[in-house]
């Protein structure tokens, strides 16, 4: 596909993404169809492909498949009216833009909660305070399955030096599968540091907007979030999985 038409085609799945984000179905994802699930990832394959980025034709393993659905619950911004964060991960995750762009506005979270329309000054709290604690305890079910499909890299690592005959395709997908799985950590990594960066960033501009007593239990979630995330230490590249 040349590089006109592709970019063209890259468009048009743009605007369709910011329809398709607007319904949401398992772990907070876009609702299934062909734009999603078939149109935006071979589109991505192929602009992953262009920018020298690795592209594995590789099915995915069970273990690689939980990863990413765990992923997305994570990189994908919590609040529904962060349109534009959402439909930004959206096309990171269907590969359109590249896994190195579009780093989240610690902003952008507390404006979308400041704009509904609670009751209660408490309730806004309380709204925080849940997304705070959804995130803490997605952190070890995530990299529980980060270090499965971590072990199964280096099982097929391995298996390029034993298994005989391996083609130069294979060995293409092979590594180019490892390198994927190796970004999407890396993605939720960065995901993880970036929330926690703006649940601080919103507690103090709720506090500032409309103090309540209920911010020093949000307080406390947030810490509990930051110890859960500094009790884990790295295994290897930066890229690498956690391990408590």
């Amino acid at each position: 596909m040349g590089g006109r038409r592709l970019g063209l085609t890259a468009a048009a799945l743009l605007a369709a993404a910011l329809a398709g984000c607007a319904q949401t179905g398992d772990f907070g994802r876009p609702q299934p169809n062909v734009v999603n699930d078939a149109l935006m990832p071979a589109t991505g394959a192929a602009l992953a492909y262009a920018r020298n980025e690795p592209v594995s034709s590789f099915r995915l393993t069970d273990e690689e498949r939980e990863m990413r659905d765990l992923a997305w619950a994570i990189v994908t911004p919590p609040l529904s009216e962060q349109v534009r964060g959402r439909m930004l991960a959206e096309l990171r995750r269907t590969r359109i833009l590249p896994a190195a762009r579009a780093r989240l506005d610690p902003a952008s979270y507390v404006r979308a909660l400041i704009s509904i329309d609670f009751r209660s000054s408490a309730a806004r709290y309380a709204r925080l305070k849940e997304d705070v604690r959804a995130d803490t305890y997605r952190i070890e079910p995530f990299f529980a399955a980060a270090s499965d499909v971590a072990e199964g890299d280096r099982v097929r690592a391995r298996a390029l030096t034993r298994v005989p005959d391996v083609t130069e395709a294979e060995r293409a997908d092979a590594l180019a599968r490892i390198e994927e799985n190796a970004l999407m950590i890396g993605w939720v990594r960065e995901s993880f540091e970036e929330r926690l960066v703006s649940y601080r960033f919103a507690l103090d501009r709720l506090i500032l907007e409309t103090p309540d007593p209920y911010a020093v239990e949000v307080s406390r979630a947030i810490d509990a979030f930051a110890a859960v995330l500094g009790s884990l230490r790295p295994l290897g590249a930066p890229r690498g999985v956690f391990k408590s």
